[in-house]
């Protein structure tokens, strides 16, 4: 069975559609098309979307801390 490449962090989470879209809605928040209590509602949604990748990197850096090497092969 092939492995298959694992993704970054970034493509995991769609961290580059999340920053669009909050890019997005801060503009559409200036020019008056976007409702404050949506705006905050979205920005929280995101924040706690980042705190979970915050976790997952806290949560990798740990294991890989702990982590013991290989026995080398025979």
């Amino acid at each position: 069975m092939a492995r298959r490449a694992s993704k970054t962090l970034s493509e995991r989470f769609n961290l580059d559609e999340i920053i669009v879209g909050l890019a997005a809605d801060l503009r559409e928040l200036r020019a008056g098309k976007l409702p404050l209590p949506n705006a905050r509602l979205r920005a929280e949604l995101a924040r706690e979307i980042l705190r979970g990748v915050k976790l997952t990197i806290d949560a990798q850096k740990f294991m890989e801390s702990r982590a013991l090497p290989a026995p080398p092969r025979e």
